[in-house]
């Protein structure tokens, strides 16, 4: 008799992101993508398994910042180095994994922010092999930032480097195209076929979700979902999702929580800071494709086609990281145009 194969699937969310944020939707705040994804592959707040026709479970895990108590949660948050969730967190995870897994299950991993450097860790220690690796704007942060816009994020405090691991079969990666934090540097992928870097209209948390009014960031959460269900993964219907397995403590996620509708022109949560403030600490993005951790001109960018829409239909919308920048714009199915150049290459798309 033949064993059914099973789908494991790992969520690591964002720094201080957990499902009590469904709770702060009247100060524009919400869950990110990665609880909603967990929510779409059947997951529950209590990572309980449920009957699955499909053979899948959604393990999930809150991010940086939300464990211990008040103070251990702002330390850990703040100080991620010195006083670290991290190794917390994986160790979990490789509990769970352990513990379930058999030879010719699946495995796949999501994370997003300080989550996603996670879910690398995770998918580069394990000795499985890794069938689909989905992170949105990789931020690998984990002690005092260099200020300067032309450093890149500093991998190898995080990643031995941050080349795609053997072991994994293939590897989206989201990134946020206006978000002009310094300390909120990107860490990109090395080039390499298995590698779909691809990047968005919005700042971090309009990619990785986590604000109420989330038009943008249901755009990244559609494509990651149009990836992970190209990779086998099963994702439910709205109508589908068991909401009593979204319930914890005196949080619950509703239908309004994970209704996807994609808005191209939707709100941006661009920082606003003094002109002071502003001019030590933000700048824009460089934007480009990185080759043995460097910049490299040998690659192309690649800027989704909702950014040329965005362009099209917002009046103030300039993107400022595309400035002098050379990249191709992906369409719906995954064809790219012709390099172009600047800003005024998003005209006529």
């Amino acid at each position: 008799m033949t064993c059914k194969m099973n789908k494991f699937i790992f969520c690591f969310d964002g720094t201080c992101n957990e499902p009590s944020d469904s709770m702060d939707y009247a100060v524009d705040l919400s869950i990110s993508n990665i609880l909603k994804l967990h929510a779409y592959f059947g997951g529950s707040l209590t990572n309980t398994p449920h009957n699955d026709e499909y053979g899948q479970r959604s393990f999930y895990y809150s991010g940086v910042g939300t464990y211990g108590n008040w103070l251990q949660k702002t330390f850990n948050s703040l100080f991620s180095h010195a006083f670290s969730d991290i190794k917390s967190i994986i160790s979990k995870a490789k509990r769970d994994l352990e513990h379930h897994y058999q030879e010719g299950d699946e495995i796949f991993i999501f994370g997003f922010s300080r989550g996603a450097a996670i879910a690398r860790i995770f998918a580069s220690q394990i000795k499985n092999q890794v069938k689909f690796l989905g992170v949105f704007d990789t931020i690998a942060s984990i002690d005092s930032p260099d200020l300067k816009r032309e450093t890149p994020a500093a991998s190898d405090v995080v990643f031995k480097n941050a080349t795609l691991a053997k072991n994994i079969q293939k590897a989206v990666h989201i990134l946020a195209l206006d978000e002009k934090r310094i300390a909120f540097q990107p860490t990109l992928f090395n080039q390499d076929s298995r590698v779909l870097e691809v990047w968005f209209a919005g700042v971090h948390s309009d990619i990785g979700g986590g604000y109420w009014y989330d038009g943008l960031s249901d755009i990244s959460l559609e494509f990651m979902c149009l990836h992970a269900r190209q990779q086998g993964l099963n994702i439910l219907n709205l109508e589908e999702i068991d909401f009593n397995r979204l319930k914890q403590n005196d949080s619950f996620l509703c239908f309004d929580d994970l209704e996807i509708q994609p808005i191209p022109e939707g709100l941006m949560h661009q920082q606003q800071r003094t002109r002071i403030i502003a001019d030590r600490t933000l700048a824009p993005r460089v934007v480009n494709v990185n080759q043995d951790e460097h910049a490299t001109d040998k690659y192309t960018a690649k800027i989704h086609h909702t950014v040329a829409l965005r362009f099209k239909k917002v009046t103030n919308y300039r993107p400022h990281s595309l400035r002098n920048t050379y990249y191709q714009i992906m369409a719906d199915n995954g064809r790219l145009s012709k390099v172009k150049c600047g800003i005024t290459g998003l005209k006529g798309v």
